[in-house]
């Protein structure tokens, strides 16, 4: 199974949520948390290996780098929330060395009461506070009604997930594809191979990814230069920056952030 990263989630990470017809989404993962409802007709759901045909009144539920998908059969209406780590600290504290054993919950008065709080939270005036209040009662009512498992530690999708918040922590140290085999135990040729089997994407270059996301993100601040938000984010020199957000994005770091602000 193969997933693609999903960097403009990581660079967009902020609570979205969205109400969609005859959805198809590429399998993909990203460190959000997913939550995705079936409103009418049927979908098609692949997460973490794992498939099912979801019908009206059911909804999957995918944590950070969980590998999801979805596909149309005939006709669909969808809704889906996605929420950054950064609002749910103690939930993801918990589950940190779990993963979800049946990702799907299809017991329809547990959905219609998650998604009911998943409505008053995309209500007109609700502050802030009210928001994490409400996503807070939602991942409440997911850990009732699913099961955690811990995750094993075997080269398999959830050592991978591990892999990726490893380096989610570690991506401002000297890290790369031999310290993660050391420290998970492996070769680094068997990690890098089973890496980019399961996610599509070289170790290096996730790492990559991580650290443009974080230089990003300072850069937005406005409150430090380029030199600054780069070696904050992991960069071992300044051209090693330049020359890696050249690669991705085709342009300068300024030409990128002025490029944002047209919109």
């Amino acid at each position: 199974m193969k997933a693609d990263f999903g960097l403009k989630r990581e660079l967009n990470d902020v609570l979205f949520y969205n109400d969609v017809k005859n959805d198809n989404g590429v399998l993909h993962f990203h460190s959000q948390i997913e939550l995705y409802f079936i409103t009418d007709g049927e979908m098609e759901v692949v997460l973490n290996e794992q498939r099912r045909i979801l019908k009206k009144g059911e909804m999957s539920v995918a944590l950070s780098f969980n590998a999801h998908g979805y596909k149309t059969l005939d006709y669909s209406r969808s809704s889906y929330l996605i929420i950054p780590t950064y609002l749910c600290e103690e939930f993801v504290l918990l589950t940190k060395d779990k993963t979800v054993e049946n990702p799907f919950i299809c017991d329809k008065n547990a959905v219609e009461e998650i998604y009911g709080y998943f409505n008053e939270l995309r209500k007109d005036g609700v502050n802030e506070i009210e928001k994490k209040g409400y996503i807070y009662v939602i991942l409440g009512l997911i850990m009732k009604n699913t099961t955690f498992k811990n995750k094993s530690h075997t080269m398999d999708s959830s050592l991978a997930s591990q892999i990726l918040i490893y380096i989610n922590e570690k991506y401002q140290e000297d890290i790369g594809p031999a310290t993660i085999a050391k420290y998970f135990g492996y070769t680094q040729s068997y990690v890098s191979r089973q890496f980019k089997i399961a996610f599509n994407i070289t170790l290096s270059k996730y790492i990559t990814l991580v650290r443009l996301k974080k230089a990003i993100m300072l850069m937005r601040e406005k409150k430090h230069n380029v030199i600054y938000c780069a070696m904050e984010s992991g960069f071992n020199s300044v051209r090693t920056f330049y020359r890696s957000f050249f690669a991705e994005f085709g342009c300068k770091p300024k030409e990128y952030l002025a490029k944002l602000s047209d919109f």
